[in-house]
């Protein structure tokens, strides 16, 4: 019972739940960071995410949004196809793809404090606000403070 509502659920899913789906998986934590990645205005991502509105969106609106998210445009627009751009679509650069593949074969290899560092500097490349913004909050209040 629990399995087919499960599959009912699913496959009703709507642009709005895939863009929702799409971002977490991005790591896109808001509607106006999208809006910054995407150039869409996040009063139109905001109705797209609560699927209001007559008609669906502009079919450039959901290419912006699907590159933004790394999505495969279709998958965003119909809910068919892969999720995730094949390496073609990414358009990842041959020297660029090279790199990361050199890179993953090394942290295969590695012990797992060690990609555990790699993770958390790659984390903090990725969004250095949210880290700062977490070092802030740990710090004891006074620390800010000038010694007299």
């Amino acid at each position: 019972m629990i399995a087919s509502m499960r599959v009912c659920i699913v496959g009703r899913m709507n642009i709005g739940n895939r863009l929702d789906q799409a971002m977490k998986a991005a790591r896109i934590k808001s509607q106006s960071e999208l809006s910054r990645l995407s150039g869409v205005p996040q009063a139109t991502i905001s109705r797209i995410l609560k699927d209001i509105g007559v008609k669906g969106p502009e079919t450039e609106t959901i290419k912006k949004l699907a590159k933004a998210c790394k999505v495969s445009f279709i998958w965003l627009n119909e809910g068919e196809g892969p999720q995730y751009l094949s390496h073609t679509e990414a358009q990842i650069p041959p020297a660029v793809d090279a790199r990361i593949a050199d890179a993953l074969k090394i942290m295969q290899n590695l012990p797992d404090y060690k990609l555990d560092q790699i993770i958390k500097i790659i984390d903090v490349i990725a969004d250095p606000f949210s880290v700062q913004q977490a070092d802030a909050d740990t710090k004891p209040s006074g620390t800010n403070r000038r010694a007299k």
